[in-house]
């Protein structure tokens, strides 16, 4: 583990030390495990990423890597596991990486789409049916046919 500076502080986050945080992300490494190794605060790397934007671009990228790689080494692990707490074990960390795969990454993200397709007229409104004070009798109320651009209101 590197020396703090002489007053204790963390080291300062030079070039270097951006390049090996970007590749240790890539790999699958968590932020904060690289954070301990190179004795930097996660902080810094907040602050580093919010004035490089360059590094951010970098650290955004390679994040996205990271969670590829660690979805694919839990992948992996859980196929190669021998016993009952091997298994769930990598089962849960095979849901942490989907989990993480489905927030960060757009194409683990679900697809919200709708079409609709209108062929020929269409029917726009509501039938009220309410029965009167004195007998069963329906009221109906009118609804409007929509044809291209011509609207017409017709009575049912």
């Amino acid at each position: 583990m590197p020396q703090k500076r002489g007053n204790g502080s963390p080291v300062k986050l030079t070039g270097a030390l951006k390049k090996k945080i970007v590749e240790g992300m890539a790999q699958g490494r968590m932020l904060l495990e690289l954070c301990r190794e190179y004795n930097i605060s996660r902080s810094g790397v907040w602050r580093a990423r919010q004035v490089d934007k360059e590094f951010d671009w970098q650290f955004e990228r390679a994040a996205c890597n990271g969670i590829l790689a660690f979805l694919d080494d839990a992948r992996e692990s859980l196929s190669t596991a021998e016993n009952r707490d091997e298994i769930l074990r990598y089962k849960e960390l095979l849901r942490h990486a989907e989990w993480m795969a489905e927030k960060r990454l757009e194409m683990f993200q679900p697809m919200q789409r709708s079409k609709v397709e209108l062929d020929g007229p269409m029917v726009v409104g509501w039938q009220i049916e309410a029965a009167t004070v004195l007998s069963n009798e329906q009221v109906n109320s009118r609804a409007r046919l929509i044809e291209g651009t011509q609207t017409e209101t017709i009575d049912r």
